[in-house]
């Protein structure tokens, strides 16, 4: 599926249509159809959710996936309201990235 895709720093403004990509680094606050999230998580991580492969995923650090197997991957480090808030913030970015694109 696609290795590593790294855009941080580009003048990259906007993602394409369709791409696929093991996982995905950028700074989306610049990036017009991305949905994100600042200080989620431990590490205090920017979270955000792309179009990519046909699917919306969410991107946290290295991961790059659905948000089924976000949130599965959340239950094996998180738990409580920790976990909570982590799977919240992604999934407000689903909904705002699938507003934003009228999916």
């Amino acid at each position: 599926m696609g290795g590593d895709l790294y855009l941080r720093g580009t003048g990259i403004i906007t993602l394409p249509e369709n791409f696929r990509c093991r996982s995905l680094y950028l700074d989306p606050e610049r990036i017009s159809n991305v949905a994100y999230r600042t200080e989620c998580g431990r590490l205090d991580r920017t979270i955000f959710a792309a179009w990519a492969d046909k699917e919306i995923r969410i991107a946290a650090g290295c991961f790059f996936d659905t948000l089924d197997a976000f949130e599965r991957a959340v239950d094996v480090k998180y738990t409580g309201k920790a976990a909570d808030d982590y799977k919240q913030a992604a999934r407000e970015c689903m909904a705002e990235l699938t507003e934003k694109l009228g999916k």
